[in-house]
């Protein structure tokens, strides 16, 4: 795998600045945006019923989703978090169920993730939902460095199946990003304003 050095400090540099501009978003204004993010995750699983949905908790100034997974719980559809586990000389996630009951313990970033629950496979899951540094509207995705979600969902990238879409502030959103064969992009786009599909 040959990592292009300029292509790394650009994508480096937008990973700055595009946090930077995440956490600086002012509290009231990212309380309104995370209301419209989780109204719109729930009418995207209203028109498009998932059995099972992985998505995230907040991390860095990322959308707090608690309100739409607690709802989505309440109406019976299965959720699972990812979880950082030591990999074969790299760590990795994997994804395991959780609900609002779940006993939740912060990993080696001080994330939250459940404890004692089962391993979810990647073929069970109808919708993933996929935190990010910085989109464009092609399915580029920039994430935090770790290419955690890439080497995750790299064997099913040329699938439908479980359906990627990001989830992010409309501020992240950059014309076009610097990316490696290994990237992997998104189905779609979830923001404070709706949602829509990636046009490669």
């Amino acid at each position: 795998m040959i990592i292009e050095p300029s292509r790394q400090l650009q994508k480096n540099d937008l990973r700055l600045q595009l946090r930077q501009k995440r956490t600086g978003v002012e509290p009231g204004q990212r309380q309104a945006w995370d209301a419209s993010i989780n109204r719109h995750v729930l009418d995207f699983a209203a028109t498009n019923p998932p059995r099972l949905v992985a998505a995230f908790m907040g991390f860095d100034g990322e959308p707090d989703l608690a309100p739409s997974l607690n709802e989505l719980d309440r109406l019976g559809i299965r959720l699972a978090l990812p979880v950082v586990r030591d990999g074969d000389g790299r760590a990795e996630i994997c994804f395991r169920r959780w609900s609002p009951s779940s006993e939740m313990r912060p990993n080696r970033y001080g994330i939250a993730e459940p404890v004692g629950t089962l391993d979810v496979r990647l073929d069970e899951i109808d919708l993933a939902l996929i935190p990010l540094v910085a989109w464009d509207s092609r399915g580029g995705r920039l994430g935090m460095g770790a290419s955690f979600y890439d080497r995750l969902f790299q064997p099913l990238a040329d699938l439908d199946r479980p359906f990627r879409m990001g989830v992010a502030y409309h501020l992240q959103q950059v014309d076009h990003l610097p990316l490696d064969p290994w990237d992997i992009r998104l189905h779609a786009m979830l923001t404070e304003n709706g949602s829509f599909t990636c046009a490669p």
